[in-house]
């Protein structure tokens, strides 16, 4: 079979194995999906495969006349190609499913939230005002002469109105910040936090420890590590901070550092097929107004070929 008509079967294979595994699946899904099947051997051949790397014997279960009839089951009857991209999207599908988990016991913590795509900004009490990037969730409390904020997900920039009475905290999952008035961001990642300052002074600390703070003024950022503190540096990427006004801005930035931001912005994962890309080096400006649409605005501005598995899985080369 010709590469480029078995690369898009592969495609069309996973889609499908995707979209029948929706709890929002139809009859008209499944009478597509025997059309698609009927069309030719090639197609059940790939769908096979991808039940058999997958191993979901209920799937094929409940297409149980679509097997017997077309004789696909959950095991590789002989050896076949493997696109490189059917693994790479399964993977995918596991990634975005074990990502759920969680979500919903942050949501009934939070007192605020974003959605994926979204930005909010939220009055506190106090004067202080508080921004969230996509998909973040924060608790407050300013009882009892606290000001206090627990970051429990993705990016908050906060416009701190200064009280020296009441230090404003910012508790993520490895760090806490303390300001008495400042610009400042804090980004919670899956191994550590980043604490960025616009304008003022903060003081940031591991595990609430006060012991020996980093110190940053403006334009400063550290990582702060689950045991460790990283050492202050100069903020020099826009790329990290120019969410605020509604634009990614990326200057000489790699295109790995730029998907990876414009992927916070959407549901799904991008997954590169090519590595030589992740360090190729891009200039240009996105609206995350439409965020639905920034990949697709990406894809023709720097002639990159995208392929879309389903609306929520992209690979890149």
């Amino acid at each position: 079979m010709d590469s480029d008509l078995s690369d898009n079967i592969d495609e069309q294979a996973v889609a499908w194995f995707i979209r029948l595994r929706a709890d929002n699946v139809n009859n008209e899904d499944r009478t597509s999906f025997e059309h698609w099947l009927n069309r030719a051997a090639e197609h059940r051949d790939a769908f096979n495969e991808v039940c058999a790397m997958w191993g979901d014997t209920d799937l094929l279960k409940s297409l149980s006349i679509s097997a017997k009839v077309h004789g696909i089951a959950p095991k590789r009857s002989k050896k076949r190609y493997i696109n490189t991209r059917l693994p790479l999207a399964l993977a995918a599908c596991l990634v975005l499913a074990v990502s759920l988990s969680g979500q919903i016991r942050i949501l009934l913590k939070a007192d605020y939230s974003s959605a994926i795509g979204e930005r909010k900004t939220v009055l506190l009490e106090d004067g202080s005002t508080a921004m969230l990037n996509t998909d973040s969730a924060i608790a407050v409390n300013m009882k009892d002469g606290e000001r206090s904020v627990e970051l429990f997900k993705g990016e908050v920039f906060f416009d701190v109105k200064p009280d020296p009475r009441r230090p404003f905290l910012v508790h993520a999952d490895h760090s806490t910040t303390r300001v008495l008035g400042t610009r400042f961001f804090v980004n919670q990642r899956k191994e550590n936090d980043e604490i960025k300052v616009l304008s003022g002074r903060v003081e940031v600390s591991e595990n609430q420890i006060w012991k020996d703070p980093v110190v940053l003024g403006e334009n400063e950022a550290v990582t702060v590590y689950e045991t460790s503190l990283g050492q202050a540096k100069k903020l020099d990427s826009k790329l990290s901070t120019s969410w605020i006004n509604g634009f990614l801005v990326y200057e000489n930035e790699t295109l790995e550092a730029v998907m990876e931001t414009i992927n916070r912005y959407r549901p799904g994962v991008v997954l590169f097929r090519d590595d030589s890309l992740r360090q190729l080096k891009i200039n240009g400006r996105l609206s995350i107004r439409e965020s639905h649409d920034m990949l697709k605005v990406l894809q023709r501005t720097m002639n990159i070929k995208m392929t879309y598995l389903t609306d929520w899985v992209v690979i890149v080369g």
